[in-house]
């Protein structure tokens, strides 16, 4: 289920046309590509649309990204920490839950929106689990988009380990909250640089070029006592 989005429906030959460019679909029959055509629909949000609302995507679709940006927000539920992710053209979201045999809680704090204006495929989570069942050409295709991720996943870890700014931007999200008004993020009040230190488990030096950093970036700027965060995606993405 999903918030109500401008909806143009697209004959089954614009939707296999945007699957067709996926490497997930490389080297299907064409009976695979009428079956997830005929159990998909396209969708189309404006800038700022709700697509899922906290608590609302339940891994029942596996959303293609055909034009246009998508905002993945998900909140820590224990410290409120909040990680952000973008999803760009011909990016695959929800796959993972969507392949998974265990429930969608993991996912209940998470809140999708259209960052930009955006165009997207829904495909249901149910017919594609039972094709990948049937076919292991899409079974293989789904190993090797997995194998990409965790080596993306690996090496960013591994980079994270090496620079301590990342872990300064991670202990530094704790402290964003967004205006329920204007929609700005913002930190009410900053932290001093030891408790930040502290939290990110840096030296206190490293905290201080981390958030000189955001400031001559144009990802912050400062509204004392806080700060004005202009570009919470990019904070999300320097954060891991």
């Amino acid at each position: 289920m999903s918030a109500t989005p401008i909806a143009l429906p697209a004959p089954s030959e614009e939707i296999v046309s945007v699957l067709d460019k996926i490497d997930l679909f490389a080297n299907l029959p064409d009976a695979v590509f009428e079956t997830l055509s005929e159990n998909s629909e396209q969708r189309d949000y404006a800038a700022g649309q709700t697509i899922f609302s906290m608590g609302q995507y339940d891994g029942g679709e596996i959303l293609i990204v055909e034009s246009g940006k998508m905002r993945v927000t998900i909140v820590e539920a224990d410290t409120g920490a909040m990680f952000i992710d973008e999803f760009s053209e011909n990016d695959i979201f929800g796959l993972e839950i969507a392949m998974s045999s265990s429930s969608a809680e993991a996912v209940q704090q998470l809140s999708v929106t259209a960052e930009e204006d955006c165009s997207v495929v829904a495909i249901d989570a149910t017919t594609f689990r039972s094709l990948a069942g049937q076919r292991p050409t899409l079974m293989r295709n789904v190993a090797m988009h997995f194998a990409a991720e965790l080596s993306i996943l690996r090496y960013r870890s591994m980079a994270a380990q090496a620079a301590p700014e990342q872990r300064v931007y991670a202990a530094l999200l704790e402290f964003v909250k967004r205006d329920n008004v204007t929609g700005v993020w913002r930190i009410e009040s900053m932290p001093k640089h030891r408790e930040l230190a502290d939290m990110a488990n840096v030296e206190e030096s490293d905290t201080a070029n981390a958030i000189a950093t955001l400031i001559q970036e144009g990802v912050a700027v400062r509204d004392y006592p806080g700060m004005l965060i202009n570009d919470m995606t990019r904070l999300g993405q320097l954060s891991r």
